[in-house]
């Protein structure tokens, strides 16, 4: 699925650009959880390794097994591991996914998941091309977004330096803009959402599928 949320254990969403490769990060996300299994393994195999020396009847048995634990962790450390799905999340480029820890603002965390409610809130029936377009301009709001972030922060931090007021004015005008262009597709995917009748439900998606990108 492209487009996630989840509640439990922790509230998350994400949302994978359409067409997105995703194997790249499936792979970095089974490097890095081999890694970690590496780590635990050999953590345990030493104490092992030295309780085997220390407790061996004979110097001949303590150089025969004193190997075997690190020969079980190595063995284990080649069995394929198991990847979850917000792993691979957070293996991914920019690039290719969106997700909620890239949101430092909560507000705009909570902004950025509703409209990944809203569009999961579909009907199931509707046209297939005009859903793909309404998830294109869904992945053009979340990235506008959180590629916005950082120039809200320095707005923030900004105040009213002298010098700098036409450079403030600009960004806070692009800003706005951004935000007239999200909050209109947030509303009328809010009306398509919440339309229960079938045709009705269609044109208001239809509408929203004709909407400028974001």
């Amino acid at each position: 699925m492209t487009v996630v949320v989840r509640l439990r254990p922790a509230p998350r969403w994400w949302v994978w650009r359409p067409g997105a490769d995703r194997v790249p990060a499936v792979r970095l996300a089974r490097r890095r959880a081999r890694r970690a299994r590496s780590r635990v393994l050999l953590v345990v195999a030493v104490p092992v390794a030295c309780a085997v020396v220390l407790l061996a009847p004979a110097l001949w048995s303590a150089v025969a097994f004193a190997p075997v634990p690190f020969l079980v962790a190595g063995a284990l450390a080649l069995l394929p591991p198991r990847v979850a799905e917000w792993d691979v999340v957070s293996a991914a480029a920019e690039r290719d996914v969106v997700h909620s820890e890239r949101f430092a603002d909560v507000g705009q965390r909570r902004r950025a998941r509703r409209l990944c409610e809203d569009f999961l809130a579909l009907r199931v029936d509707v046209d297939p091309a005009r859903r793909d377009r309404v998830e294109a301009l869904l992945w053009q709001a979340l990235v506008a977004l959180r590629d916005s972030l950082a120039l809200r922060d320095a707005l923030g931090a900004a105040g009213n330096r002298p010098g700098l007021a036409a450079d403030l004015a600009e960004s806070t005008r692009g800003l706005a803009e951004l935000d007239r262009r999200v909050d209109g597709f947030a509303a009328a995917l809010r009306i398509a959402v919440e339309e229960e009748e079938p045709r009705l439900a269609a044109s208001a998606l239809r509408r929203v599928a004709a909407l400028d990108p974001i």
